[in-house]
């Protein structure tokens, strides 16, 4: 009778090596994996400014609202929305979480800015609702190292570059793609029923 085999034989010793090279290999690329998402957390590009001024305009386009505006005495156009693309700004009118101090109205307007020159997106707010002369905005929020930034605006099915002029057919978002050091952000807003 034979002794019994002791070890391992060739077939054996192959297969645990390639398995080992295997999970290896595997956890290498985790590892790797892991290395990537931390460096990038770390960019400055994906700093939670960006997240931060992008729930502030989510908290004022939650409370939009339709009032009439005065600027010099004269009124102007009644919109929920009102784009002025050539001076690359949005405004509207909303209800503010709390008043100012001065015992001034919830009800407030509000602008956002592209400013080109600076490379940053600012948000104003004003209580200026019938301003005499023009309307006291106040700096809110501010984004800095933006190098382009586009709106638009979400109409029946589709996304348009101005927003809705008829009743029947009211904005219900508004979107605005921007690059914050380099890197592309998008940050979309759904806008209450504005039917009449």
């Amino acid at each position: 009778m034979k002794a019994p085999q002791r070890g391992l034989t060739l077939i054996e010793l192959l297969v645990a090596m390639a398995l080992t090279a295997v999970v290896g290999v595997l956890l290498a690329a985790l590892v790797n994996g892991w290395i990537k998402v931390r460096e990038r957390l770390e960019e400055p590009g994906s700093e939670p400014r960006v997240l931060e001024f992008c729930l502030a305009l989510e908290r004022r386009f939650d409370a939009l609202v339709l009032r009439q505006l005065y600027e010099q005495r004269l009124p102007e156009g009644l919109a929920w929305l009102d784009w002025q693309p050539a001076l690359g700004q949005l405004q509207w009118v909303a209800l503010a979480a709390w008043p100012p101090a001065e015992a001034a109205s919830r009800v407030q307007r509000q602008r956002l800015v592209f400013d080109a020159r600076q490379a940053r997106l600012n948000l104003f707010t004003s209580p200026d609702l019938y301003a005499a002369g023009k309307p006291r905005w106040e700096l809110r929020e501010s984004l800095e190292h933006i190098d382009r930034a586009a709106l638009s605006f979400y109409q029946g099915t589709r996304w348009l570059a101005f927003p809705s002029t008829v009743a029947a057919q009211p904005n219900r978002g508004v979107r605005i793609e921007f690059e914050h050091h380099g890197a592309p952000y998008v940050c979309t807003f759904a806008l209450p029923d504005t039917q009449p």
